[in-house]
């Protein structure tokens, strides 16, 4: 045992580099793993190498963990008050209707019904929350809207017909629908067709639309960038209107603009690009005890891909989990793919082709949970899964369409009818608390098992 510990240092490498796997090294010194095992012990009992949990050897002596700072306590109330004003920004409650009763409100947020009413009286003061009897709502409009004009714009080709991928974006479209009805607003509808030179409003006819000439009062613009490529210049459009604009914004973060002197109230409402969708995802499945997980994505050029993977990491943080990602990195998402290899037909092969190969590696299938970075790769993984008749990991996935029913998956729902209702409170009361700072909020979501 000495003489294979002695030959090993012989082979010394620098100061916390690490040494290959066990199996590696036994093939390499022709020995069994137990006898490379027992030697790895020796030189870690003598300091030559330190080893650290599912990672391997390294070597050198572990280094020393720095001292941590004395934790200061947590003010529950400071607390309960950050927590509160996070899910009055991202959509948890219903921006026209009272809050739970303060019983409920302390049981949510873990102080008294006291304590909890002397929060809500703060947040009143500040002009955030007014009174409604016993309960508390977010402020409204002073003159409620009557009749009013909401503009809704949304792509469309360079014939006017508005252009919808996913479900996502039909249930946005029906959402903005109801809302303005129960509003007692009257909707206009334009397309916005985007062409070298910049971009056009359209109507369903295909005819150029002069949004100045819309009718009525306009209260305000509810945008989405869905796929919008450049939408600096959709915005840019829109702020001629001297209204308010709530933008649903499907790009990266740090692309929201800031608010400036002289620019309409702009709000920017995140459903889909924060790391928030991963972590409620890695804490479900912390929760179900699963400590071994695959994640799978196409997409992983995108900021929306990678954030889900950052958050799944962070919500199975305070366990033993280990995550594997396959991923690719060249693409965006499946409209990137398509306009890449110049069809739909072959941009879905392609995805079609790296995901079999991503099922058919052996550390894949070896692990019993995946996470689908959205259901369109959920149900190619399915299918790839049934057709070489391999057995089912237990999968979870993003976006909760009408696939997850069909294939009985397990998924994160994104929120897409409280993100409408907040765009449109915005639009009513764009000098609400809420909102003064402008700004990019992330929406809520929620697991929807079938399993």
């Amino acid at each position: 045992m000495e003489l294979l510990a002695q030959e090993l240092l012989r082979h010394r490498g620098p100061e916390g580099s690490p040494l290959a796997p066990v199996r590696t090294l036994a093939q390499q010194l022709d020995r069994s793993p137990q006898t490379v095992q027992k030697a790895l012990r020796l030189l870690k009992a003598q300091g030559e190498i330190h080893s650290l949990p599912r990672k391997g050897c390294y070597w050198g002596a572990a280094p020393k963990a720095p001292a941590l700072p004395t934790a200061r306590p947590i003010d529950p109330v400071a607390k309960a008050h950050e927590r509160l004003l996070s899910d009055l920004r991202c959509g948890a409650y219903h921006p026209h209707r009272e809050l739970p009763p303060h019983q409920s409100l302390a049981q949510i947020y873990g102080i008294s019904p006291r304590r909890i009413g002397q929060l809500l009286d703060d947040f009143v003061e500040t002009g955030i929350l007014e009174r409604r009897g016993r309960f508390h709502a977010l402020a409204q409009p002073t003159i409620p809207p009557s009749h009013g004009t909401l503009l809704l714009v949304s792509r469309c080709d360079a014939h006017g017909k508005l252009l919808f991928d996913t479900e996502r974006e039909t249930d946005f479209m029906k959402s903005v629908h109801r809302e303005g009805r129960e509003r007692n607003l009257r909707l206009v509808v334009a397309g916005w067709h985007e062409e070298d030179a910049g971009g056009r409003f359209l109507d369903q006819e295909g005819q150029e639309l002069r949004l100045e000439q819309l009718p009525g009062v306009l209260f305000g613009t509810i945008a989405s960038t869905w796929l919008v490529q450049e939408p600096m210049r959709l915005l840019e459009r829109l702020w001629r209107l001297h209204r308010p604009v709530s933008v649903w914004w499907e790009h990266p973060r740090d692309r929201f603009p800031g608010p400036r002197a002289h620019r309409p109230s702009t709000v920017g409402f995140n459903l889909s690009f924060g790391p928030a969708p991963g972590v409620t995802v890695g804490r479900h499945l912390r929760a179900l005890g699963h400590r071994d997980i695959a994640f799978l994505s196409p997409f992983h050029a995108s900021e929306w891909s990678q954030m889900r993977l950052t958050g799944l990491l962070e919500g199975l943080t305070d366990g033993d989990a280990t995550v594997e990602a396959f991923t690719d990195a060249r693409y965006e998402s499946a409209w990137h793919y398509r306009q890449a290899v110049g069809s739909d037909r072959a941009g879905e092969a392609m995805i079609r082709r790296l995901l079999e190969a991503m099922v058919e590696t052996p550390r894949a299938r070896a692990i019993p949970c995946w996470v689908a970075v959205n259901d369109h790769v959920a149900c190619i993984v399915l299918e790839t899964l049934r057709n070489r008749g391999w057995p089912r990991p237990y999968l979870v996935s993003f976006d909760n369409s009408s696939l997850c029913d069909a294939f009985q998956i397990d998924a994160f729902e994104f929120h897409t009818e409280g993100m409408v209702r907040q765009m449109i409170y915005h639009l009513l009361h764009p000098d609400a608390h809420l909102f003064r700072h402008g700004g990019l909020h992330e929406m809520v979501g929620r697991m929807a098992l079938r399993n």
